[in-house]
Order: structure tokens, then sequence, then C-alpha cells
């Protein structure tokens, strides 16, 4: 009776293994793409903390996504993910905080805050993680019309948008913008797409 039962037990660990290794996700077909590996490139080169598969998997599935332009909105505004409270909020874009949301407003990018931290006197946002925090950034970015001027090399129009028109030091940040921007295109290059 002994043998029995761990002969069952052993063959229940067998299909429970099996059964993890069959239901394990195939890698996705983005993971193998240039883009992939570019935006990878970026974020170690960077010594970011930013979930590169976050962006790859948005550019997968909207190919019109300007990936250059938004990773150099997020160079401009947190370092990638690295430098200033959006590391210890999780928010690499700098989204400004708009108070607890309606749960069918539409705004994801709103309603994935978790609360808020004060940084030059204004809310801004924070989420459970960079992972949340950036995917509320790309969203923002596309559904708020901002990946149009950054495809169309717009600097100033998307920081008149974005940084504010009247805000002090908007011709720096443009010029940092451009200047990440190219910088991001070579990298991509030197893997093998186009941005």
């Amino acid at each position: 009776m002994r043998r029995a039962r761990w002969w069952v037990l052993v063959l229940t660990m067998v299909a429970i293994v099996a059964l993890f290794i069959w239901a394990a996700p195939a890698a996705a077909q983005w993971e193998k793409t240039p883009d992939a590996r570019a935006i990878q490139a970026i974020y170690r080169e960077a010594g970011s903390t930013l979930p590169w598969y976050t962006v790859a998997a948005f550019r997968s599935s909207h190919p019109d996504f300007d990936v250059a332009g938004f990773l150099a909105v997020m160079w401009c505004e947190s370092g990638l993910g690295t430098t200033g409270k959006s590391r210890t909020y999780h928010n690499p874009g700098n989204i400004k905080f708009c108070g607890w949301m309606d749960p069918t407003d539409p705004r994801v990018w709103l309603r994935w805050q978790c609360g808020a931290f004060r940084a030059a006197g204004a809310p801004y946002g924070h989420y459970l993680s960079h992972y949340w925090g950036q995917r509320a950034a790309i969203r923002l970015i596309w559904d708020r019309g901002y990946n149009e001027d950054l495809a169309a090399g717009d600097w100033w129009g998307f920081a008149s948008r974005y940084y504010g028109a009247g805000v002090p030091g908007i011709a720096t940040y443009v010029r940092n913008l451009q200047v990440a921007h190219d910088r991001f295109v070579r990298i991509a290059a030197s893997h093998g797409c186009a941005w």
C-alpha cells in the first residue's frame, strides 16, 4: 500500500512539472527583434531598471510608436528612471498627480497612480513599480497625441505641451531631447533597426 501511494505521489509530481513546462509561454516574436535588442542596449548603457520589454511589446503592437522619441523623453525626465524622486516613486515620465480618479476614467496613466509625491511644489504620481510607471508614460505619450509630435521631430511643439511653454529651461529641455533622440537613433542603427 505504501508503495502504491509513493508511485501516485511521484506520478502527480511528474504531471505537475510537465504541466508547468507545457504551460510556460514561448518567447514572443517581438523579444527577438532589432527593436528589442536596441532598447535593451540603451537601458543597459543607462543602468536603467525600467523593464525594456514594456516598450518593445508596445512597439510591436503599435508600429507607429516613436521609440527613440519616447526614450528621449524618459531620458530627459528621469535619466530612464535612474534619477530624482521618479526613481523612488516609479514615475519615469514625471506624470503629474490629478487626485483620485473615477475608476471609469479612460486616462489610465492617472488611474494607475497609487499616490503622490511633491517635487518643486507640484504633486506627481506615484506608481507601484517601474513597470506601471513606464506603462503609464507610454500610454500618456500615445493616448494624448504626443507621439505625433515626437515622430515629426516637432521638439518645440512637444515640449510646449509636455514640459510647459512658459516653464524656465524649456530651451535646454528641447536641446536635451534632440541630443538623446539622435543618440538613441544611432544605437538603434547599430542593432539593425531604423527609428
